[in-house]
């Protein structure tokens, strides 16, 4: 990885100066003058002007021109040397009466008009808004996100949390809380994912979900029975690295998740809670990174629910940890069935008419940062409503612990994000009401 003085390119000689100054780091170079640098005027000037690029282009987010009189630019960071580097690469003066005014709210910088000069920054913010622009669609193009991002941001505040899951899974009759348990997987992230776990008997609707996905989403890597069965993370018998590993920045789902060999139980462990792991045998020696959101499907220990479902689960407790959300599928009635059956035999749907909506959708909405506006009133709540779900399940199979601590952020920023909205109070209530709603499935 390039360091400052590297991204600069400055020659070894001049390198050597700069670190007997003290001086290593871009900030610290776009706040001096050319004097205080002391590597003459031609060269410093040149140096402070490349680092107050590399800091503005680094930093600025976004460009909202907002009329004639007024530029909003939304930056990751307000510390002095990137306010410089901005107003500087925007050529924003102070010279006489100046040509703007600078206002700071949160991370925004707001120019104001000042004199005839400000043209001279419109014009500059245009050319850098554009370029933006460009950027921003041509990482959205490498994750495969080729529809215009107000069209989808539309799509999915007209729809919200709610209409993706009864969208997507319009087929399935009944097992609501299975569908939002998926949604809220498939709106996490590769950083903070929310693993879900669907346990239920063969034959179930939990096989039609994994066909819909299959179906509606792309980027995803599908384990079957038979991969299972020979390790998802390493095969200690052949050293063939499994298919857990090969999955970074997918979505991974999971058939007959409860048939893992216990060699490679641990290394799921923790391959699920870090996205790392290390593998030693005597055939394979490495470490492992693959950051993925898992979607599991397992079937219950004995085939078939008892009278008592949680002692039915077939996977450790430490396993059932791993997982932020675990739903037990309910069986369909006759009458259910015979619908599905003809909504089936008539194959009609939002989410089959508009597969990529849905799938860039997803796509974009994981690079959606929500901010948490929630009261502390309401925070206050649900955290210790949670903590009761701990208390309660903590000694069970199902196993809630202390890893709830990471799913009761995980949960409600995956519901926000479907809707390019913050946390705020009702979000909050929607992932208390889905984390009860999971327990409630094993009553």
């Amino acid at each position: 990885m390039e360091d400052d003085l590297s991204l600069l390119g400055v020659m070894p000689s001049d390198r050597k100066k700069l670190e007997n100054m003290g001086i290593t780091r871009l900030e610290q170079i776009a706040l001096m003058t050319a004097t205080s640098l002391g590597m003459g005027s031609s060269k410093g000037n040149m140096l402070i002007q490349r680092a107050r690029n590399i800091l503005a282009n680094k930093n600025i987010l976004d460009i909202n021109i907002v009329d004639e009189n007024k530029v909003e630019i939304t930056v990751r960071r307000t510390d002095r040397a990137v306010i410089k580097s901005v107003l500087n690469t925007l050529e924003v003066y102070a010279v006489g009466w100046g040509n703007a005014s600078l206002e700071t709210k949160d991370n925004v910088l707001i120019l104001h008009r000042k004199s005839k000069g400000f043209d001279k920054v419109l014009n500059k913010a245009e050319i850098l808004r554009e370029m933006i622009e460009a950027k921003k669609k041509e990482e959205r193009e490498k994750q495969g996100i080729f529809l215009p991002e107000k069209e989808l941001v539309e799509f999915a505040k007209k729809r919200g949390f709610n209409g993706f899951w009864k969208n997507v899974f319009a087929e399935i009759k009944g097992n609501d809380v299975m569908k939002k348990v998926i949604a809220a997987s498939m709106f996490s992230t590769f950083d903070e994912p929310v693993h879900s776990l669907i346990i239920g008997e063969p034959g179930s609707s939990k096989t039609m979900a994994k066909e819909i996905i299959g179906e509606v989403f792309t980027d995803i890597t599908f384990i079957g029975a038979n991969t299972t069965r020979s390790g998802l993370v390493c095969n200690l018998g052949t050293g063939d690295l499994g298919a857990l590993p090969h999955s970074n920045k997918k979505l991974v789902v999971v058939d007959e998740f409860d048939k893992i060999p216990e060699e490679d139980v641990e290394y799921c462990y923790e391959l699920l809670s870090n996205g790392k792991c290390s593998v030693h045998s005597a055939k394979i020696h490495q470490n492992i990174e693959s950051r993925f959101i898992m979607i599991a499907f397992a079937n219950p220990k004995s085939k078939i629910f008892g009278d008592k479902p949680l002692e039915d689960i077939g996977l450790s407790p430490l396993l059932m940890s791993r997982c932020a959300l675990i739903v037990k599928v309910q069986d369909i009635d006759r009458e259910e069935r015979i619908d599905l059956f003809k909504r089936k035999f008539y194959g009609k749907g939002d989410a089959k008419d508009k597969h990529e909506h849905y799938d860039q959708w997803v796509k974009l909405a994981r690079t959606y940062e929500p901010k948490i506006t929630a009261s502390e009133e309401t925070v206050e709540k649900y955290v210790r409503e949670i903590d009761e779900i701990v208390e309660q399940y903590y000694a069970t199979n199902l196993r809630r612990d202390l890893r709830m601590a990471d799913y009761i952020r995980r949960i409600p920023m995956a519901i926000a994000r479907s809707t390019f909205s913050h946390v705020d109070n009702h979000v909050v209530s929607m992932a208390e009401k889905l984390l009860k709603e999971s327990i409630e499935t094993w009553s």
